[in-house]
């Protein structure tokens, strides 16, 4: 079965520098939190689909080598078995379930690149 892969941004805490940590020994909050993503309607399509599901962040190299190989930066990105599936903010929780569930059971055709591989033209 295809796994699920979903590049996204997961609420975190953020700190710039080694301060943060010991102000936190203290209680005083220097670090700002990421908790503005909506992803109820993320899981509420996950939960229908019965698939393994990795959460992979945008900070992370693979998390950008996977927008640059599919040419969006538009999170959250759901990519089943090395395609990408939907791209950008989750409107229909059912609509997207169902975009999962096809391509889990292989209805898209076959798989294609996202971006064309090309050769640098050297002068």
């Amino acid at each position: 079965m295809a796994q699920i892969e979903v590049v996204t941004y997961l609420p975190t805490k953020v700190g710039v520098c080694r301060v943060c940590d010991l102000t936190d020994a203290f209680r005083i909050q220097l670090r700002e939190e990421t908790w503005d993503v909506d992803l109820s309607a993320l899981m509420q399509a996950l939960e229908e689909v019965d698939a393994p599901v990795r959460f992979t962040s945008p900070f992370t190299l693979r998390g950008l080598y996977l927008m640059i190989r599919h040419g969006t930066g538009r999170l959250p990105l759901v990519i089943v078995g090395g395609r990408l599936v939907h791209a950008g903010p989750v409107g229909e929780p059912e609509e997207l379930a169902k975009k999962i569930r096809e391509a889990l059971s292989g209805g898209g055709g076959r798989p294609r690149r996202s971006l064309p591989l090309r050769r640098p033209a050297y002068s």
